[in-house]
């Protein structure tokens, strides 16, 4: 189910500031590993068509295209000769295709040429194992650059925190250093960067002390698997270190489930799903994180820090990442602010659960009184029992009187069950598009030099300007075109 964007906290106290400053970077993390997830999904099937041999076959006929007939003999004649003592050795040496290739052609001019292109075509290692090893890195790295911020957000928020480091240090400034500062905010921006300096060279273990030790927040409590989330992290080591190649550390560091089966020096493979699975654990875990250290740094800001967390929860649920919902509306389940916020989040789980195959959903849905709930709970109900019927009846009632909107009937994950029946396909063939309702109204264009918002019919608009929605413009320090006049409306 879907939540009312709170509204953006005004920026007087402190912590509110720091609440809206860890909402940011949480969202810029989301939205950096979702876009890899869609590069990745978009990417994979055509490096696999790359890699596939019907195309370096592909490529070497295009080389041969531009042969003289002579010419295209002789290449022939190579692959006759190489097939024909591939079919009579039995004893599994091979024979080069490469040697009896430059047999035939290194008397031509063109021939040093077209062997060399050959050996590449046929050597060239696949490019999907590369392509998804530095996914997995890149994925690590975004989470790295999430932490790194939040460790700063604490020094910050929490400036004495620097002194008890210092006093483990023998000096924190040489006196040329000193000198060279105007203020004392200098002095504190300095030292925030050197802490985070020295965290960030340090292990995850170390990350995962310091997390516990100065803010009692544990790591476990935000992975969806706790176990694998480790081994992602290791395997992102051996890939940069070690080529791919399980290490000891890797061995050492790993749960024995992942080490069972491999010893070192042997390659990691690392193939679509595993990246998949691998960013959406980061994801999950780096957004979740986030949230807790803004609450645990600003009881205050709670309720603008909970309702991020309903639209990530919904978003994930509208993408079917159905493991990251039921974490993220486990957690939310704690946060709740009241019993519409609690049941918000278990209807999620619900949703998540089920379509994940979870057959003990239904009893714990049956038992669910919802008899002095609202319209919407009872239609939750309805629709996670299968009984489309009485559901249609409640989303017909609720779109007339204004309470179901547009958007929420055409891609409210939970409406799933209702969609291709007639009932729902009548409802929609009646319905309009609300005024203004389009995408050029949700993506804004930002002046790289500016920082100006634009729409996208605004004459104004150029290539370079950086698309943005509105989910990523903070409404307070917007500067908005005043010849489109873009609403931050959510």
């Amino acid at each position: 189910m879907s939540q009312h964007m709170p509204s953006v906290a005004d920026t007087s106290t402190p912590a509110r500031i720091l609440s809206i400053h860890i909402s940011s970077i949480a969202e810029a993390f989301w939205w950096n590993i979702d876009a890899l997830l869609e590069v990745t999904d978009a990417a994979v099937p055509e490096i696999t068509k790359l890699d596939s041999l019907d195309e370096s076959l592909s490529v070497v006929m295009n080389m041969m295209s531009s042969l003289s007939e002579g010419s295209m003999g002789k290449v022939r004649n190579a692959f006759a000769k190489a097939e024909s003592i591939s079919s009579e050795t039995s004893d599994g040496e091979a024979p080069s295709l490469m040697e009896f290739m430059w047999d035939e052609v290194k008397s031509e001019t063109w021939g040093p040429a077209f062997i060399m292109r050959l050996h590449e075509t046929l050597q060239r290692p696949p490019r999907l194992p590369i392509f998804l090893q530095s996914t997995t890195v890149s994925a690590v790295s975004n989470f790295e650059v999430l932490f790194s911020r939040l460790v700063a957000e604490y020094y910050s928020f929490i400036p004495q925190a620097l002194e008890a480091a210092s006093r483990e240090k023998e000096k924190e400034f040489s006196l040329k250093e000193l000198k060279e500062m105007e203020s004392l905010n200098d002095a504190i921006e300095i030292a925030i960067r050197r802490r985070v300096d020295e965290l960030m060279f340090g292990s995850f273990s170390e990350w995962r002390k310091f997390f516990a030790d100065k803010m009692n927040l544990k790591f476990e409590d935000y992975a969806v698997d706790w176990e694998f989330l480790q081994e992602v992290f290791q395997r992102r080591h051996v890939i940069v270190h070690n080529g791919g190649m399980v290490s000891r550390r890797y061995l050492r560091n790993v749960a024995q489930k992942y080490s069972t089966d491999v010893k070192e020096g042997d390659l990691l493979p690392v193939d679509h799903e595993y990246v998949v699975r691998a960013a959406s654990e980061l994801l999950a875990f780096g957004f979740l994180l986030a949230i807790a250290t803004g609450i645990k740094l600003a009881k205050t800001e709670a309720e603008f820090l909970n309702g991020k967390l309903h639209m990530f929860t919904y978003r994930n649920l509208k993408k079917s990442r159905y493991r990251i919902v039921e974490k993220c509306a486990t957690f939310g389940e704690i946060l709740a602010q009241d019993m519409d916020d609690e049941l918000i989040y278990r209807v999620n789980k619900w949703i998540a659960r089920q379509r994940m195959g979870d057959e003990s959903v239904r009893p714990e849905v049956e038992d669910w009184d919802v008899r002095a709930l609202s319209s919407r709970y009872k239609l939750a109900k309805y629709c996670l029992l299968g009984e489309n019927e009485p559901a249609m009846t409640i989303v017909e009632s609720l779109y007339s009187t204004g309470d179901l909107s547009f958007e929420d009937i055409i891609e409210w994950p939970l409406l799933q069950p209702l969609r291709g029946t007639d009932s729902y396909v009548a409802l929609t063939r009646r319905m309009e598009i609300p005024e203004g309702w389009h995408l050029s109204e949700v993506i804004l264009y930002e002046n790289p030099n500016s920082g100006t918002l634009h729409l996208r019919r605004c004459p104004l608009v150029r290539d370079d300007f950086k698309r943005k929605t509105v989910d990523q413009v903070d409404p307070e320090s917007a500067i908005l075109c005043k010849r489109c006049k873009p609403v931050l409306t959510r």
